[in-house]
C-alpha cells in the first residue's frame, strides 16, 4: 500500500532536522538522533531509576520502569536501535515508558557499549551480560525470574535474538521465556527484495546501513560471524517463541520474515506481523501505526509471561 501520509510528513521533518550521518561529526550526529525521539511525549510510569550493573568488561548502566507497585512482576529486557553506533537510555525513554505500561511488566532498558569507540562483540557482551544479571537478580527489581522476556527494536532486535541463542547454548536457567524482534537486523542481506527496493529513501538509508557495519566491525569477515549474522544459524530448536514486527517499506524486512521461517522449521512458535505503509523506526513516531504496535507487543507479552491479554 502507499506509505502513509504521516510517516511521509515525519521523515520530511527529520531529513530537515537531522542531516545524513555521513556529512556531520558522530557526537553530532547523536546529540540530534537524541533529541528528536528523546523529544517525544512521555507516559508517566509508577517508578523509573537508574542502576549500574556489573559486566565481564564493563560495568552496564540500565534504566528500570516498573509499571505498578507488587512483587513477582515480569521483566522484559530490552536493547534499542541505533545501528550500534546511535541510541541510549534518554533517546529509548519515551518508547520504553510505552512498553512498560502495555505489557505491565517491568522494563530494562540496556545501555551497551557503542561503535565505532567499542567494536564488535562489545554490543553482544553487554546485552549478554545484562541478561544474564537479570535472571539472576530478578527478585530485586521485584520480578519473577521465570518470566523474563528479552527484545529490542533494529540493532536492538539483532541483540535480543542473539542474547536468546547465546542463552540457550550457555544453559542459563530460568530460561527466557519470549523474545521480541522490531525490525531487527539479523545479518548479511545483499539480494532480497526489500534491501534492494527500500534502501533509499526511506528512514534507513543504504549509506547509513554501510556506515554502521564498517564502525561496528573489526573487519569484514565479522560480518559472518553468528553474533552479528544470527540468520546463518540453523540450529535454532529450543530457543523462546518470539514476535517478530516486520514494516512493508524496510530494507530489513526480508531477512526478518526469512528468519521468522527458519524459527518456525526449527520448531520455534514465531508470529510474524507486518505493517503496511510504514517504514523502518515506525514504532518510535507518533502515528496510530505505533501505538498498533505497542499495543501488540503488550498483549503478547501479557500473555506470554501471566497467561492473560
Amino acid at each position: 500500500m502507499p506509505l502513509d501520509p504521516m510517516v511521509r510528513r515525519i521523515l520530511e521533518e527529520l531529513n530537515k532536522a537531522i542531516p545524513q550521518i555521513t556529512k556531520i561529526p558522530l557526537d553530532e550526529y547523536r546529540r540530534l538522533f537524541r533529541a528528536f525521539f528523546a523529544n517525544q511525549p512521555k507516559r508517566p510510569v509508577y517508578k523509573v531509576f537508574d542502576i549500574t550493573i556489573p559486566g565481564t568488561e564493563t560495568r552496564i548502566p540500565v534504566r528500570v520502569y516498573v509499571p505498578r507497585d507488587g512483587k513477582g512482576l515480569g521483566i522484559l529486557v530490552y536493547m534499542h536501535g541505533g545501528g550500534f553506533v546511535l541510541g541510549d537510555v534518554e533517546t529509548y525513554d519515551p518508547l520504553c515508558r510505552e512498553l512498560a505500561n502495555a505489557c505491565d511488566c517491568i522494563v530494562v532498558s540496556v545501555d551497551y557499549r557503542l561503535a565505532p569507540e567499542n567494536k564488535f562483540p562489545a554490543a553482544v557482551i553487554d546485552s549478554f551480560d545484562a541478561t544474564k544479571w537479570v535472571l539472576e537478580h530478578a527478585g530485586e527489581l521485584s520480578g519473577d525470574p521465570e518470566k523474563v522476556a528479552v527484545g529490542g527494536d533494529s540493532a536492538g532486535g539483532n541483540l535480543a535474538a542473539v542474547v536468546a541463542i547465546m542463552a540457550r547454548d550457555q544453559g542459563l536457567r530460568p530460561g527466557l521465556k519470549y523474545q521480541v524482534l522490531i525490525n531487527p537486523f539479523l545479518g548479511v542481506d545483499l539480494a532480497s527484495y526489500s534491501i534492494r527496493e527500500y534502501a533509499t529513501g526511506f528512514f534507513l538509508e543504504r549509506d547509513a546501513m554501510e556506515f554502521f557495519n564498517k564502525a561496528y566491525l573489526s573487519k569484514p569477515s565479522d560480518a559472518f560471524d553468528w553474533r552479528y549474522s544470527p540468520i546463518l544459524r540453523n540450529d535454532l530448536e529450543n530457543l523462546p517463541p518470539a514476535l517478530i514486527i516486520t514494516s512493508e517499506y524496510d530494507p530489513l524486512r526480508d531477512s526478518a520474515e526469512t528468519y521468522a521461517v527458519k524459527l518456525t522449521e526449527s520448531g520455534v512458535p514465531a508470529v510474524v506481523v507486518r505493517f503496511n505503509g510504514v517504514t523502518h523506526g515506525f514504532y518510535g513516531f507518533p502515528i496510530p501505526h505505533a501505538k498498533v504496535a505497542i499495543g501488540l507487543v503488550g498483549s503478547t507479552l501479557r500473555q506470554a509471561l501471566y497467561e492473560r491479554y
